[in-house]
């Protein structure tokens, strides 16, 4: 992986402990439908106090939410118990966000693709479950990288700042 994939020439890797540099936001909380709609929110809150513009807020709100969903219904199915940790730290043009939870893995070891969903709709058919919301999150993010350390998961990816607001 090249160096500035994760920030221009950081040292906050995958499978590394969370470094403090520059981190603007780290929740835990448990991983449970209430309890994601509650950390997001907070998450949300502590980076409109950091001068992040709606535009941008609105993107980590959709895809943090996205991926702690999935957290829940896939990693830590029937509401088996756990935790998701997640870290959000501010570079001069993104934000770096890492999300850690000692689930289930992800399917074959990596991060699924998505579907795109105009491409599988049949108008006359009834809008199929599954990969959409992985879809929106590559579309939305960049640099996404996925590793399992010992029993954990981490999920990282780069949200770019400066998208303005929709009119």
């Amino acid at each position: 992986m090249p160096d500035d994939a994760l920030g221009h020439g950081t040292t906050d890797l995958p499978g590394q402990p969370a470094s403090q540099s520059g981190i603007v936001a780290d929740e835990v909380f448990k991983a449970d439908f209430r309890w994601v709609r509650r950390g997001v929110q907070t998450l949300i809150h502590t980076l409109s106090t950091q001068g992040i513009l709606p535009g941008d807020l609105g993107t980590v709100e959709i895809v943090v939410a996205e991926v702690l969903n999935n957290i829940v219904e896939h990693a830590y199915p029937e509401g088996a118990p756990g935790e998701i940790r997640v870290i959000v730290r501010r570079r001069s043009s993104s934000l770096m966000v890492e999300i850690r939870d000692r689930g289930r893995p992800m399917p074959k070891g990596r991060a699924p693709l998505g579907n795109h969903p105009m491409v599988e709709f049949n108008p006359n058919d009834a809008m199929p479950e599954g990969g959409y919301g992985w879809f929106l999150i590559r579309e939305l993010v960049r640099d996404l990288v996925y590793d399992r350390k010992e029993d954990e998961n981490i999920l990282f990816f780069r949200v770019a700042l400066g998208k303005p607001t929709p009119t």
